[in-house]
């Protein structure tokens, strides 16, 4: 993530403007220099939580109120398309890590492409609750418990202990989405 993806600077020119303040008189607020303020508007530098607490009080607001919309945003496009978001996992799956875009999400989800008779992959404990979504082909699911054949449109939830293992048992390529909240 790059200072431009994260954007306070333009949030803290928007507040700064609201007020009716110039960069000289958030300065003598803050005790913040003038050149550093205005760096940190324009993306150039990240403020470090002292100095955005500052400003938040210059603001008379909370630093919480100044990050949301930057951290928190309320839609976020993922897009699958970035190679960086993706490893090859070995066994023939490739996973795509789908929600990297959503900066401290608590929802993480990865699809998993598994090539003809590829497998068996283990799905690892988190220590949340764990939901398993085949979109296309067939897999077996293999719990401590039971083996589960699961097609295209079919899920499993699985429990945080539940050991599993994700095998394409089709005679074509597949792709499951695995969705965990985070810790």
């Amino acid at each position: 993530m790059n200072q431009s993806e994260l954007d306070i600077g333009s949030k803290i020119r928007s507040y700064r403007k609201r007020k009716g303040l110039s960069l000289s008189r958030l300065s003598e607020l803050t005790g913040v220099a003038a050149s550093n303020l205005s760096s940190i508007e324009l993306n150039k530098t990240s403020p470090t939580l002292n100095t955005l607490a500052k400003i938040a009080d210059a603001f008379d607001v909370r630093i919480g109120e100044l990050l949301n919309g930057v951290f928190y945003k309320k839609v976020v496009v993922c897009e699958l398309s970035d190679s960086k978001r993706s490893r090859k996992l070995g066994n023939g799956v490739t996973e795509y890590l789908l929600t990297a875009d959503a900066v401290l999400n608590r929802l993480e989800v990865k699809m998993l492409n598994f090539s003809m008779g590829s497998g068996p992959l283990s799905i690892p404990l988190e220590k949340t609750d764990r939901f398993v979504f085949v979109t296309k082909g067939l897999f077996r699911l293999v719990t401590q418990d039971e083996k589960i054949e699961l097609t295209g449109g079919q899920g499993a939830y699985l429990a945080p202990d539940a050991e599993a293992q994700l095998e394409n048992i089709g005679t074509s390529p597949a792709k499951a989405l695995v969705i965990h909240t985070t810790a």
